[in-house]
């Protein structure tokens, strides 16, 4: 994984940038990076609790946001499966 083109296409996506989506739909290879992105923002949230709630927070942080990113996906997977919306 090119560490440039990952942090650069972390950048574009939160400006919003809609041809970096296009080229992460088209990059096939592109599902470690959406993994890294899960995984980093998960990190960032059970650091928002170590401060708080000590070790356990950033654990425990940690998985709620994993727990809570794989629930919303699969939310959005299930209906458009169902309906065929590309």
């Amino acid at each position: 994984m090119d560490g440039k083109r990952f942090w650069g296409r972390m950048l574009q996506a939160a400006k919003l940038d809609g041809q970096v989506y296009e080229e992460v739909e088209a990059d096939k290879n592109a599902m470690g990076q959406a993994l890294a992105v899960v995984l980093l923002s998960s990190i960032a949230a059970g650091l928002g609790s170590l401060e708080r709630v000590g070790l356990l927070g950033l654990l425990v942080g940690t998985l709620a946001a994993l727990l809570g990113w794989f629930i919303w996906a699969w939310l959005v997977l299930v209906p458009t499966s169902a309906t065929n919306w590309p």
